[in-house]
């Protein structure tokens, strides 16, 4: 019995077999390397999102301050009393936030909002920091003279 041409090339060999195995190892190694990519992407995001909301409600709170209440003092880098907070987020950690509060004159503060998540090695990325001035020159509403 004669077998046909297209009988005897049926199917896979071992050597086609592994070639395949490997274009696939690779390709799955691919895609993981993009999942945890992904991964550390959306950690960090989180941690923005977190010191953003606490550095903007730290600093809308300072703004509401009376200006004559509003003492200079604090620190970016180190805890100073009454110029610091932590507080835990939900599923993102610790976040600390510090401010400084400065005069350049007698009518004026320089306001300087940061906040970082505690922990994990995005620290420096997460971090949210705003600044603003406040004056006060209405002298007749209690206001410092120049």
């Amino acid at each position: 019995m004669r077998v046909s041409p297209a009988a005897e090339e049926a199917g896979f060999t071992l050597v086609e077999a592994l070639f395949a195995m490997v274009i696939l190892i690779f390709g799955l190694l691919a895609v993981t390397n993009l999942l945890i990519v992904g991964a550390s992407s959306n950690s960090t995001a989180n941690q923005s999102s977190a010191t953003t909301a606490l550095a903007s409600e730290q600093l809308e709170r300072l703004k509401a301050i009376p200006f004559t209440s509003l003492s200079p003092g604090g620190s970016l880098t180190a805890d100073s009393p009454g110029f610091f907070r932590d507080d835990p987020v939900d599923g993102v950690g610790p976040i600390k936030t510090r401010w400084t509060v400065s005069s350049p004159s007698n009518q004026t503060r320089f306001i300087v909002v940061r906040s970082e998540p505690l922990g994990g090695i995005m620290k420096v990325r997460a971090r949210a920091e705003f600044s603003t001035f406040r004056t006060c020159t209405a002298q007749p509403l209690g206001c410092p003279a120049p």
